[in-house]
């Protein structure tokens, strides 16, 4: 965390924080190894793990806290760094004088013996507390294990809570759990006293597959508890390894993480997990090196297939974006099977730094993947832009000529249509664009594929239907290049089909067409005028509007009878 010390750090938290720090209190604050600090920080009844690093000068090299609020800078971290730096006194609530729990006073007065009996009692009643108190009281074995050991170890710790049960309540589980958090964070221990060595990674990783093998056969249950088990793992391998004391220690320690990422079996998602907690907490140059890691490690994975595992891709992308290591591994990178958004990111980044024909490449690879057209639409997109780039006429027109049905675009289905050599087939594209998007046509809803079948008679000099069009497509802006020749065509239906479809304004339209639409009044009052002599248009008016008809204030109707006036 550049530039914050423990001289500073006050400056960093919120005000809320600093006040709920004051609820808090430090206890059992150890110096695990130089500058590592880790502790208990109890607010209420509850309680979170804290951990801090610092280097020789006193900047803080990274903060955990197991909260909710945990990846950010809060209440427990100020209290955990006020006690380290003693800027501030963070204490629970002083009890008052002379005043004695009834729970302290039984302490007090019962001997040793009667309280022995009496926890003999409570264990025989209840085996979950029976094993968390022999594994708080235990002394802690630094002992190697094989996975069958381990397997062993946490069956009895699900025994002790779940006994014979066939159905494992929630509660019974949550209860496992917490049990297998204690003795998984002992047992990782090995792993953190020396994570450059193989022999113990290989502990970290029988660890893993033990509870992995085990949870498994709970697989009605939610996974939430034990998920919070790996990643107070994760969090704490994360803070000693970025406080490792030297670069090449750092750098063996997550070697030997990626060398194990993926075997003949697929990849470790769990070893992945743990890469990316110590990336996000890592230095610069520590970032760089595990993407380097992590992208061969992706390559050897996806070796030979077309699309790449989501969560796998999603973390290497992330890591190659954060490093701006884009240019070394555009051609690692994969898209995602039917994860648009992914996949728009990382090709729109392929044009971005011009990388042509890669991204045509992966376009291509997720088209032909995809079974619905609609899909298609984005990589279409991309591919009609990118054979204009890379001057690939015919691949443009074939693209667009599957893009049009969606678009509408006529200047798109006008370059199709007219390099089409065979009269019948352009005929068949012709009609059944044009049937698709008239059945598909919604008075006050209008699209690109209605303006589409108004220039299309527009280009047809088909001027009849044009003015049919008025009825249904009530936008006078885009008759203007054409409305002169309808009137020539048949000035009068021209004029009624105006005074009885434009007396209201289309609702919710958007402020530029409407705006669009007001710009085209006075024209086509000028062209009325020159079909019509100035009372024959009057006459015309009176007689198809009522005088009792209400008529929007904002309408072409309500223009033209006001300048007649």
């Amino acid at each position: 965390m550049a530039k914050l010390s423990l001289q500073n750090f006050g400056k960093h938290f919120s005000d809320e924080a600093k006040l709920w720090a004051t609820k808090c209190a430090v206890r059992e604050c150890d110096e695990e190894t130089k500058g590592s600090f880790v502790a208990f920080v109890d607010q209420g009844e509850q309680s979170f793990d804290v951990g801090v690093a610092l280097n020789a000068k006193q900047e803080i090299l990274s903060t955990i806290c197991d909260c909710p609020k945990g990846d950010s800078l809060c209440a427990h971290k100020f209290a955990l760094l006020s006690h380290i730096s003693n800027n501030a006194k963070v204490a629970p609530p002083q009890l008052a004088k002379n005043k004695i729990s009834p729970l302290e006073r039984v302490f007090s007065e019962i001997s040793h013996e009667e309280l022995k009996t009496w926890l003999l009692k409570a264990f025989e009643k209840d085996k979950a507390l029976q094993a968390e108190f022999i594994q708080d009281f235990t002394p802690v074995e630094q002992k190697l294990l094989t996975q069958q050991e381990l397997e062993k170890k946490l069956k009895e710790l699900l025994k002790a809570v779940i006994g014979s049960k066939k159905k494992v309540e929630t509660p019974d589980f949550k209860k496992a759990m917490s049990l297998w958090e204690n003795f998984a964070m002992n047992h990782v221990k090995i792993y953190l006293n020396k994570p450059t060595l193989n022999l113990h990674f290989e502990q970290l990783d029988l660890l893993y597959k033990a509870m992995s093998s085990q949870v498994s056969i709970l697989m009605t249950k939610s996974y939430t508890s034990y998920f919070n088990i790996q990643k107070k793992i994760e969090a704490q391998i994360a803070l000693t390894i970025n406080g490792l004391p030297t670069e090449e220690e750092f750098t063996l320690a997550v070697e030997i993480l990626a060398f194990h990422l993926v075997t003949s079996q697929g990849f470790d998602s769990a070893m992945l997990k743990i890469l990316l907690r110590i990336f996000e907490k890592a230095s610069e140059r520590g970032k760089i090196q595990i993407t380097d890691l992590i992208l061969e490690q992706y390559k050897k994975f996806h070796v030979n297939t077309k699309f790449g595992d989501k969560y796998f891709t999603h973390v290497a992308y992330m890591m190659v974006d954060t490093t701006q290591a884009f240019d070394k591994y555009e051609d690692y990178l994969l898209p995602i099977s039917y994860d648009n958004d992914f996949n728009v990111d990382l090709i729109g980044k392929l044009v971005e730094h011009k990388k042509f024909e890669k991204a045509i490449e992966l376009c291509n690879v997720i088209v032909r993947n995809n079974y619905y057209a609609e899909y298609n639409f984005p990589y279409w997109a991309f591919l009609k832009k990118l054979y204009i780039l890379t001057k690939q006429p015919e691949k443009s027109r074939e693209i667009k000529k599957q893009m049009v049905p969606f678009t509408g675009n006529f200047e798109d289905f006008l370059e199709v249509y007219e390099s089409i050599e065979d009269e019948g087939e352009k005929k068949s594209y012709r009609v059944n664009l044009l049937t698709k998007f008239r059945s598909h046509s919604q008075v006050g809803n209008f699209t690109t594929t209605d303006l589409f079948c108004i220039k299309l008679a527009g280009y047809e000099k088909n001027y009849n239907k044009l003015i049919e069009y008025l009825v249904d497509y009530r936008h006078i802006q885009f008759y203007m290049p054409y409305l002169e020749e309808m009137l020539y065509q048949n000035k009068k239906k021209t004029f009624l089909n105006i005074i009885n479809y434009f007396k209201y304004t289309t609702a919710g339209l958007k402020p530029e067409l409407f705006k669009a639409e007001k710009e085209c009044y006075l024209p086509v009052y000028q062209l009325l005028c020159k079909f019509f002599p100035e009372d024959e248009l009057t006459i015309f008016l009176r007689h198809h509007l009522p005088s009792h008809q209400k008529i929007s204030p904002d309408s072409l109707v309500y223009f033209i009878s006001k300048n007649l006036i």
